[in-house]
């Protein structure tokens, strides 16, 4: 046999041939049937298992069985329970399940397709009684089903010998399916992973018979006329025909150079599957077999080497990264990556069956992960599978599109006054496109929008952005904060390789980061507009603005522009400045210029700005951006859409609508809205009010709560004579936490009219939004630019803006406890005889006072004469709080300290230094002195004497 002039055939299925007429050979019905472990081993993963198995298995013709201790069919309902001890939770009785699918399988048609899909996750209870109850208990495919069988692994219990003894008893399909699927970790992404890859085995495979023997395997002599739909052949005659119910369709050959990387990847998981199924059946001697297969496997594989140019067996991740390559190298790269891993391992293991590794010695579960080589998702595919927005085939519409676009665009070949190129690479946008025959061959390795993403290189600025919560379905809660000043122009594919995260030095410790690239192009660009329109350049800065490429934005582009321009608006005057505004309005005309969306909100604006700014915006739900407003106004003042004596109309606008953004989202906005800054003289007359309440607060909290109270009262009385400057807070405008900084209003009117923004202006826009509550109202109604007295009222009308006037409570509870301490500094103990004078003195029950005779001081009243509590009872707990500020231990702990020291025949500077040892801080720490200490001290050392004396 020939093997050096093989041709190769895929069996195409009818409905490509035929293109869906009627007329065609019937299938046959479709049966599933699913064999289900829920044992209590299946818990963890089963919620998981349920979901994907509801949502992906078609209901038509399917019979559920599920087992643990004993098998159970779904009836009506086929649909699995996400509570596992619904469905058994138990153990792991296995022949049984296989004998109830016997007893199901026998009620089937005889002329249906019959998927069966047989997942579990660990061994039998009995394993040593396993052969003997399967040779008795179950007959097989007696009826000759055509079955194709199918294994869903989970983890390492999966019992892979008797899966694959099972499908020799039961598979009598396509040979070339996957034998296993293997989820090595269970997640929920594993099985989305897995059941989205095994759909396209859900269908009823026609069977055909042909005009000539073929081979399924080109190492064996097994030869067949019955081939089924999808599935690979190889004959050595050029004329090969479907000839099943008076069809006659000739079969196109391929060559095995012209195999394409996908079908080697088909070709040789079939192949190397089927000598790992023989060897661990136990079926033959099989070296020979693998000899000759991988000769095989090693020519095609030379092909493809000649093709790509380049070994495709040796290639990393960084060759696709690699900046030195052009587009059309790394985009072929990168394809060939993606695939070559899984092409190493078919010839790794055929290798190894030729050196005598027997999988059969293997352990079971490194058993199955070779049999499920071929069905691994790698993560590109991964991520393919799980776009729900644009789709796959999506995606190919928008590529062709783009192909189009390219195949009819006339580019100028030399444009040194277009953009600038990338430090990097050296190249600019026009560089990669140019060559559109290129391009256009560069585009058949794209499949999905992320192999695009991650190999076409996108030429911009480099930026740095703050992403905030929602941007990826939101692209205008992106915020632009920093432009790279030095390194500036560089690629997407650089800023890929660093993960979106690049810090590029600029002199010393100084450093540039760059987080997203923004494209900038002046009018020589024009010729690149189709490009820069086209759908795929959209998805692209959707994937860059918000890194999300399941979905297209219209407006992440635009977005990235605006938020660009307001952070430009915000720098100094200077060349780089004018040149980037220049930019940022030239390629927001060249992307968006013309276009009906974007011409119909710029009309808008224009002619009805309350409209175009209340009404909310229909794809984001959620208040018109900011930028976005800007971004408009700023291209038709720069079109001349808007004369230069009405620009200031749509400042105000701006201003305005900013303005009331901001107190819908802030409930405390009048509140901070305004502050009030006082005279000296006024300061002084309100702390002037305020010093007799010291006489009646107790305690500092009590002054606190008394201000609080009387605050209120004291300025409406005293407002109509205070000179109280109302000032803006300006925190609530250049607010740093805040995406929007009124500072780029500021710049737009300047960089348009040549003059500075009156600041002092917006406490009237303000004044305006507060005192409008209709949206109508606000931008139709003219501002009051003097309305000086409104907002003087709106001060006094403002519960909360007394708060403005705590530093005079402040500077007044300073001023209260220097008064307390200096009267409380030295207190004079008494006698018990001086405690009832003083008491008749001032007419108080002596006896309500709780007085210690030792130390000279009482426990329930200050006796302090300068203090205006002085011998007035009170609880206890209150007059500790009139003692707080001593800590609970001064005075009375200093009395009985110096009194015990003074027994001790200590001296006053003996004294003085142990109490300095005692109370740390001692004397500063209670607002004395050293000298005040010694006078201390001698008062207690006379009031001992009396002590003495009585």
């Amino acid at each position: 046999m020939d093997q050096t002039n093989m041709n190769l055939y895929k069996v195409p299925f009818l409905e490509e041939i035929t293109k869906n007429e009627k007329n065609t050979v019937n299938k046959g019905d479709l049966t599933i049937i699913g064999i289900i472990d829920a044992s209590g081993s299946m818990s963890s993963c089963w919620g998981w298992l349920a979901n994907f198995w509801n949502k992906s298995i078609p209901k038509d013709n399917l019979i559920a069985i599920t087992f643990s201790n004993y098998p159970t069919v779904l009836k009506d309902n086929k649909e699995l329970y996400t509570d596992i001890g619904k469905h058994g939770g138990g153990g792991t009785e296995i022949v049984p399940a296989f004998v109830e699918f016997e007893k199901q399988l026998a009620n089937v048609p005889i002329n249906n397709i019959v998927t069966v899909i047989f997942i579990s996750d660990g061994q039998d209870n009995s394993v040593k009684t396993l052969d003997t109850r399967m040779r008795t208990q179950l007959k097989g495919n007696i009826l000759n089903h055509r079955i194709n069988f199918i294994c869903l692994g989970v983890e390492k219990g999966f019992p892979t010998n008797l899966s694959m003894n099972l499908r020799e008893l039961y598979h009598r399909g396509d040979p070339q399916i996957p034998a296993i699927y293997l989820i090595e970790y269970s997640s929920e992404q594993a099985f989305f992973n897995k059941f989205e890859t095994m759909k396209s085995y859900f269908y009823p495979a026609r069977v055909f018979q042909l005009n000539q023997y073929v081979n399924l395997y080109p190492y064996d002599e097994q030869i067949t006329k019955e081939v089924f739909e999808g599935q690979w052949c190889i004959c050595y005659k050029n004329d090969l025909r479907i000839i099943s119910d008076n069809l006659n369709i000739q079969l196109e050959s391929i060559k095995e150079d012209q195999l394409e990387i996908e079908n080697v990847i088909d070709i040789f998981r079939s192949w190397v599957q089927n000598l790992q199924i023989k060897i661990i059946q136990q079926k033959q001697e099989l070296t020979n077999q693998c000899v000759k297969c991988l000769e095989i496997m090693k020519r095609i594989i030379g092909h493809l080497n000649a093709k790509f140019g380049f070994d495709i067996l040796n290639i990393s991740q960084n060759e696709i990264l690699n900046q030195n390559k052009p587009f059309h190298l790394r985009v072929k790269v990168s394809f060939v990556y993606k695939y070559c891993t899984k092409i190493l391992f078919f010839v790794n293991e055929i290798e190894a069956l030729i050196k005598g590794v027997d999988p059969k010695q293997l352990s079971e579960f490194e058993q199955a992960k070779r049999l499920m080589i071929g069905t691994i998702t790698g993560k590109h595919l991964q991520k393919a599978l799980a776009l729900k927005g644009i789709t796959i085939e999506e995606f190919q519409n928008i590529k062709q599109e783009f192909i189009n676009i390219l195949k009819n665009s006339q580019f100028n070949k030399q444009n040194e006054q277009g953009q600038e190129r990338s430090v990097i690479t050296l190249e600019n946008q026009r560089d990669i496109l140019i060559n559109t025959a290129q391009m256009e061959e560069s585009m058949k390795y794209i499949k999905s929008q992320y192999d695009f993403a991650e190999t076409f290189p996108l030429i911009g600025q480099g930026i740095k952005v703050k992403r905030y919560e929602g941007s990826q379905v939101n692209p205008w809660l992106v915020n632009v904060i920093q432009f790279a000043k030095q390194n500036k122009i560089i690629d997407s594919g650089y800023l890929i390789k660093n993960n979106f995260q690049i810090q590029l030095n600029v002199g010393g410790i100084q450093q540039e980061e760059i987080n997203c690239i923004l494209p900038l192009f002046n009018e020589a660009d024009q010729d690149l507009q189709p490009v820069l329109r086209s759908r795929i350049i959209k998805l692209l800065m959707t994937f860059m603005v918000q890194q999300n490429v399941d979905t297209l934005y219209e407006e992440s582009y635009l977005a990235l522009l605006a938020n660009s321009l307001l952070y430009i608006l915000q720098e100094p005057d200077s060349q780089w400045k004018f040149e980037h505004l220049e930019l940022i309005y030239s390629t927001t005309k060249i992307v968006y210029g013309g276009t009906k969306q974007f011409e119909d909100y710029l009309n808008k604006i224009i002619n009805n700005p309350t409209k175009a700014l209340f009404e909310k915006d229909q794809e984001y739900e959620q208040f018109i951006a900011l930028p976005k407003a800007m971004i408009y106004i700023f291209y038709a003042i720069r079109s001349e859409l808007i004369q230069i004596q009405d620009f200031e109309k749509y400042i105000a606008f701006l201003i305005l609508y900013s303005l009331s953004i901001l107190q819908s989202r802030n409930p405390n906005f009048k509140n901070d809205c305004f502050k009030a800054q006082l005279s000296q003289e006024d300061e002084l007359e309100l702390k002037i009010n305020f010093e007799p309440q010291f006489q009646e607060s107790l305690y500092l909290k009590d002054f606190r709560n008394s201000f609080q109270q009387n605050l209120k009262i004291l300025i409406q009385k005293q407002l109509p004579k205070l000179k109280v400057n109302i000032n803006l807070n300006k925190s609530i405008l250049y607010n740093s936490d805040q995406k929007f900084n009124f500072k780029s209003i500021e710049g737009l009117y300047q960089l348009v009219l040549k003059k500075q923004f009156d600041v002092n202006q917006y406490k009237y826009y303000l004044n305006h939004i507060l005192t409008n509550n209709n949206q109508q109202e606000i931008l139709t109604k003219p501002v009051d630019f003097t309305a000086d007295d409104q907002i003087r009222n709106l001060m006094v009308l403002n519960e909360q803006q007394y708060q403005q006037f705590d530093f005079i409570r402040d500077q007044l509870e300073n001023l209260y406890l220097k008064k307390f301490f200096d009267t409380h500094i030295i207190i004079t103990p008494l006698t018990k005889q001086e405690l009832i004078q003083e008491c008749e003195k001032k007419g108080l029950d002596v006896n309500q006072i709780i007085f210690n005779e030792q130390i000279g001081l009482a426990k329930n009243c200050c006796m302090s004469k300068q203090c205006p509590f002085y011998l007035k009872p009170m609880e206890i707990q209150i007059f500790r709080k009139h003692l707080h500020n001593w800590q609970d231990l001064y005075p009375g702990g200093f009395h009985a300290h110096v009194l015990y020291r003074i027994a001790q025949g200590k001296t006053n500077d003996e004294i003085f230094e142990n109490a300095k040892l005692l109370y740390p801080g001692f004397p500063e720490k209670f607002h004395g002195t050293q000298e005040q200490s010694y006078q201390y001290i001698q008062v207690i050392r006379e009031f001992q004497k009396k002590l003495i004396q009585q």
